[in-house]
């Protein structure tokens, strides 16, 4: 799907392998059709459990961790990471992402993740962010 980008129309799915060429993030769904706007992108995004202990283990024991400290970390840590892909997207994006669930059997955190040039303003992009993530799973 192609969206309007400031001056630029840019192809969703060309960011779609933008983010999974350059992250550990799996792109499970173009939401972007579902923001019903022309000028945002979305993505259901997911990483696995076990590159999340890969990155926790540099800094603690996962042994030491209680399950809902190590959910919160996992929560935490795929919203950051996911926030980093701001560095690949096009000149003046603002995202948000947001994880929202722990998929046991597939092993994955799953996060969605919004973006739209920067004259769209945090404040939308944040509600779009609220709005997808009542639609999902």
């Amino acid at each position: 799907m192609y969206i309007v980008f400031g001056n630029e129309i840019i192809d969703s799915s060309e960011i779609k392998t933008a983010i999974e060429d350059n992250s550990n993030f799996i792109v499970e769904k173009d939401m972007t059709k579902g923001t019903k706007r022309e000028d945002t992108l979305a993505y259901q995004i997911s990483i696995t459990i076990e590159e999340l202990n890969e990155i926790i283990k540099e800094n603690y024991e996962l042994d030491e961790l209680e399950s809902e400290d190590l959910f919160d970390e996992y929560m935490t840590m795929t919203d950051d990471l996911a926030m980093e892909l701001e560095e690949i997207m096009p000149e003046e994006v603002i995202m948000n992402a947001r994880a929202y669930k722990w998929d046991n059997s597939a092993n994955t955190i799953k996060a969605i993740i919004v973006m739209g040039h920067i004259e769209l303003g945090e404040l939308k992009i944040s509600d779009i962010t609220k709005r997808l993530l009542s639609q999902t799973d």
